[in-house]
């Protein structure tokens, strides 16, 4: 069902759970509709958690939602599949494969610069466009270290466009052979954790851009389902896209006249 705006079908839920990157923001800035919504939601209390695919734990999250302008007081807490996969490893040392210059929080894993010293690979961010897939195959090539991959993404909004994000780092290191486990969108261990947090209501509604992650993953959940045609899925034919999802809206808005 296409919808002009949250407000027609927000009273059918009892939580929300809403994608962070290509919904809320667009990496830099927060889309237009974003503070109306966050506002109507808490005035009617149903609870939102903000979900992510970020290899970062979840205050880091929380830090650039409000840093960007939303109040911490609408929502309950960011959910990131970084926090989730932090608080079940079980390992010392780890190599890393990441964003130059990004601390991801992973407080007690020592971070070795020789993959052979490491127990796992811990693909938790991409480097791209500065490091292609092609590099990232030279670095892998060889290695038979278990690879956690703690963003499932295979695309991220970048300010030159869409580029590989962790999950197609990952994707390829298991088609070179590599044994590969997956924390985030779509597997169910993040809307478990999601789900609690905001209370386990009966009926959840999951907001996202991505049809491969936020739809199956909902859907795979047992909650229904929005996409927001703009992120990853902006300038796709709806029809297209595969899981459907319950409900489409061309954008993040509360109505259509925003009224």
């Amino acid at each position: 069902m296409r919808i002009d705006g949250l407000s027609g079908i927000a009273g059918d839920f009892g939580g929300m759970l809403i994608d962070q990157f290509g919904v809320i923001h667009d990496g830099q800035k927060l889309y237009s509709g974003t503070l109306r919504i966050l506002s109507e939601l808490r005035g009617r209390g149903i609870p939102v958690a903000v979900m992510t695919n970020s290899g970062k734990r979840a205050a880091a999250n929380t830090e650039r939602l409000v840093k960007m302008g939303v109040p911490r007081g609408d929502f309950v807490d960011t959910v990131s599949s970084g926090e989730v996969a932090y608080q079940s490893l079980n390992i010392k040392k780890a190599f890393l494969i990441g964003r130059d210059g990004d601390d991801y929080g992973f407080t007690g894993i020592e971070f070795v610069n020789n993959p052979h010293d490491a127990e796992a690979i811990l693909i938790l961010g991409s480097n791209a466009p500065r490091t292609s897939l092609a590099e990232y195959r030279k670095l892998l090539t060889g290695l038979t270290l278990p690879a956690i991959c703690c963003n499932p993404d295979r695309l991220m909004l970048t300010p030159s466009g869409l580029q590989p994000a962790p999950g197609a780092i990952a994707a390829l290191y298991r088609e070179m052979g590599g044994t590969v486990t997956w924390i985030g969108k779509p597997y169910p261990s993040i809307y478990r954790h999601a789900a609690k947090l905001i209370g386990n209501p009966q009926r959840i509604l999951c907001i996202g851009d991505s049809a491969e992650h936020d739809v199956a993953g909902g859907r795979a959940a047992g909650f229904s389902t929005l996409l927001v045609m703009t992120g990853v899925s902006a300038g796709h034919d709806p029809a297209t896209l595969n899981p459907q999802p319950d409900y489409l809206m061309d954008a993040f808005t509360w109505s259509n006249s925003n009224s």
